[in-house]
Protein backbone atom coordinates (compact mmCIF):
# COMPACT_ATOMS: atom_id res chain seq x y z
CA UNK A 1 0.00 0.00 0.00
CA UNK A 2 1.46 3.10 -1.01
CA UNK A 3 0.55 5.61 1.58
CA UNK A 4 0.70 9.71 0.42
CA UNK A 5 3.26 12.09 2.26
CA UNK A 6 2.36 14.88 3.99
CA UNK A 7 2.15 18.72 2.72
CA UNK A 8 1.81 21.98 4.25
CA UNK A 9 -2.27 22.76 4.44
CA UNK A 10 -3.07 25.62 1.99
CA UNK A 11 -2.34 29.30 3.10
CA UNK A 12 -5.04 31.09 4.08
CA UNK A 13 -7.22 28.37 4.44
CA UNK A 14 -8.44 28.98 7.67
CA UNK A 15 -11.06 27.42 9.16
CA UNK A 16 -13.61 27.61 6.58
CA UNK A 17 -15.35 24.35 6.02
CA UNK A 18 -17.54 24.27 3.43
CA UNK A 19 -19.76 21.72 5.32
CA UNK A 20 -21.95 18.41 4.73
CA UNK A 21 -24.09 17.20 1.97
CA UNK A 22 -27.51 18.10 2.69
CA UNK A 23 -29.62 14.91 2.11
CA UNK A 24 -32.93 16.51 1.64
CA UNK A 25 -31.57 18.95 -1.54
CA UNK A 26 -30.55 16.37 -3.41
CA UNK A 27 -32.66 15.40 -6.45
CA UNK A 28 -34.33 11.50 -5.31
CA UNK A 29 -35.69 11.37 -9.11
CA UNK A 30 -31.98 11.75 -10.54
CA UNK A 31 -29.78 8.71 -10.14
CA UNK A 32 -26.92 10.45 -11.61
CA UNK A 33 -27.62 13.23 -9.16
CA UNK A 34 -28.12 10.65 -6.06
CA UNK A 35 -24.88 8.91 -7.38
CA UNK A 36 -22.80 12.00 -7.14
CA UNK A 37 -24.17 13.27 -3.89
CA UNK A 38 -23.60 10.16 -2.31
CA UNK A 39 -19.81 9.79 -3.29
CA UNK A 40 -19.32 13.23 -2.48
CA UNK A 41 -20.53 12.63 1.19
CA UNK A 42 -18.48 9.88 1.72
CA UNK A 43 -15.39 11.84 0.84
CA UNK A 44 -16.07 14.81 2.96
CA UNK A 45 -14.81 14.65 6.60
CA UNK A 46 -14.45 16.95 9.44
CA UNK A 47 -11.91 15.58 11.86
CA UNK A 48 -12.67 17.98 14.28
CA UNK A 49 -16.24 16.00 14.33
CA UNK A 50 -15.32 12.59 12.93
CA UNK A 51 -13.88 10.45 14.87
CA UNK A 52 -13.06 7.79 11.52
CA UNK A 53 -13.15 8.06 7.80
CA UNK A 54 -16.25 5.27 8.17
CA UNK A 55 -18.27 8.21 9.96
CA UNK A 56 -19.25 9.90 6.98
CA UNK A 57 -21.69 6.94 5.66
CA UNK A 58 -24.23 8.16 8.71
CA UNK A 59 -24.36 11.64 6.64
CA UNK A 60 -25.42 9.76 3.28
CA UNK A 61 -27.73 7.36 5.22
CA UNK A 62 -30.48 8.43 3.27
CA UNK A 63 -29.25 8.14 -0.21
CA UNK A 64 -27.27 4.76 0.61
CA UNK A 65 -28.91 1.39 1.53
CA UNK A 66 -27.37 0.29 5.07
CA UNK A 67 -26.10 -2.84 3.71
CA UNK A 68 -24.24 -1.04 0.71
CA UNK A 69 -22.58 1.38 3.61
CA UNK A 70 -21.53 -1.76 5.42
CA UNK A 71 -19.79 -3.39 2.10
CA UNK A 72 -18.95 0.03 0.34
CA UNK A 73 -17.23 1.79 3.71
CA UNK A 74 -16.74 -1.07 5.90
CA UNK A 75 -12.80 -0.93 4.81
CA UNK A 76 -11.62 2.49 6.33
CA UNK A 77 -14.59 2.34 8.80
CA UNK A 78 -13.25 -0.64 10.70
CA UNK A 79 -9.23 0.88 10.97
CA UNK A 80 -7.44 3.86 10.86
CA UNK A 81 -5.39 4.38 8.11
CA UNK A 82 -2.19 6.74 8.19
CA UNK A 83 -3.83 9.46 6.18
CA UNK A 84 -6.65 9.72 9.06
CA UNK A 85 -3.66 10.26 11.88
CA UNK A 86 -2.30 13.04 10.16
CA UNK A 87 -5.50 14.34 8.87
CA UNK A 88 -6.89 14.11 12.61
CA UNK A 89 -3.80 15.46 13.86
CA UNK A 90 -4.14 18.90 11.92
CA UNK A 91 -7.64 19.25 13.08
CA UNK A 92 -8.00 19.16 8.87
CA UNK A 93 -11.21 18.92 6.69
CA UNK A 94 -11.78 17.58 2.92
CA UNK A 95 -13.31 18.82 0.37
CA UNK A 96 -14.45 16.91 -2.57
CA UNK A 97 -14.95 17.09 -6.54
CA UNK A 98 -16.81 14.92 -8.03
CA UNK A 99 -17.98 14.22 -11.81
CA UNK A 100 -19.15 11.40 -14.00
CA UNK A 101 -17.18 9.44 -16.12
CA UNK A 102 -17.14 6.66 -18.68
CA UNK A 103 -18.61 3.40 -17.71
CA UNK A 104 -15.98 1.72 -15.85
CA UNK A 105 -17.62 -1.84 -16.62
CA UNK A 106 -18.82 -4.04 -19.30
CA UNK A 107 -21.11 -5.82 -16.66
CA UNK A 108 -24.90 -5.89 -17.65
CA UNK A 109 -26.81 -4.99 -14.52
CA UNK A 110 -29.46 -6.66 -12.91
CA UNK A 111 -33.06 -4.96 -14.05
CA UNK A 112 -33.87 -1.71 -12.48
CA UNK A 113 -30.63 -1.07 -11.26
CA UNK A 114 -28.17 1.69 -13.36
CA UNK A 115 -24.88 1.18 -12.93
CA UNK A 116 -22.84 5.14 -12.99
CA UNK A 117 -19.65 5.97 -12.86
CA UNK A 118 -18.13 8.11 -10.56
CA UNK A 119 -14.71 10.17 -10.24
CA UNK A 120 -14.07 11.73 -7.00
CA UNK A 121 -11.29 13.48 -5.47
CA UNK A 122 -10.85 15.16 -2.43
CA UNK A 123 -8.70 17.73 -0.76
CA UNK A 124 -7.54 18.35 3.11
CA UNK A 125 -7.34 21.48 4.96
CA UNK A 126 -6.53 22.78 7.69
CA UNK A 127 -5.13 25.99 9.67
CA UNK A 128 -2.24 27.90 8.22
CA UNK A 129 1.06 25.96 8.98
CA UNK A 130 -0.48 22.41 9.57
CA UNK A 131 0.59 19.71 7.66
CA UNK A 132 -2.29 17.46 6.15
CA UNK A 133 -2.09 14.88 4.41
CA UNK A 134 -2.33 14.30 0.39
CA UNK A 135 -5.39 14.61 -1.29
CA UNK A 136 -6.84 10.76 -3.51
CA UNK A 137 -8.72 10.29 -6.04
CA UNK A 138 -10.83 7.06 -6.76
CA UNK A 139 -13.44 6.07 -9.58
CA UNK A 140 -16.12 4.51 -7.61
CA UNK A 141 -18.92 1.76 -9.62
CA UNK A 142 -21.85 2.84 -8.30
CA UNK A 143 -25.21 1.07 -8.59
CA UNK A 144 -28.56 3.30 -8.12
CA UNK A 145 -32.32 2.04 -7.94
CA UNK A 146 -35.44 2.64 -6.70
CA UNK A 147 -36.04 1.81 -3.16
CA UNK A 148 -39.34 2.98 -1.77
CA UNK A 149 -39.88 5.25 -4.76
CA UNK A 150 -36.94 7.03 -4.66
CA UNK A 151 -33.46 6.57 -6.53
CA UNK A 152 -31.05 4.93 -4.06
CA UNK A 153 -27.45 3.40 -4.13
CA UNK A 154 -27.80 0.16 -3.42
CA UNK A 155 -23.86 -1.05 -4.50
CA UNK A 156 -20.35 0.86 -4.77
CA UNK A 157 -17.29 0.14 -5.33
CA UNK A 158 -14.22 2.41 -5.59
CA UNK A 159 -10.73 1.98 -7.27
CA UNK A 160 -7.93 4.11 -7.16
CA UNK A 161 -7.58 4.07 -11.00
CA UNK A 162 -9.43 6.88 -11.78
CA UNK A 163 -11.94 7.16 -15.20
CA UNK A 164 -11.57 10.19 -17.48
CA UNK A 165 -14.27 12.33 -17.05
CA UNK A 166 -17.24 12.12 -19.26
CA UNK A 167 -17.59 15.74 -21.11
CA UNK A 168 -21.06 16.43 -20.13
CA UNK A 169 -21.22 19.63 -22.45
CA UNK A 170 -23.11 18.19 -25.49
Amino acid sequence: MVVPSPSAGSEGDGRDFPGFVDQSTVDRSSSSEVAIEAMRGLSVWDTTVDTKPGDAGARVDELVTQEALERGAGGPGRWTPLWWRQATAAGAWSSADTELAPAATDVQPPEGVELITVQVSWQWHAEEGEVVPEGDSHSCTVAVEDVDGEQTVTAFDCQDAVAEPEDMSS
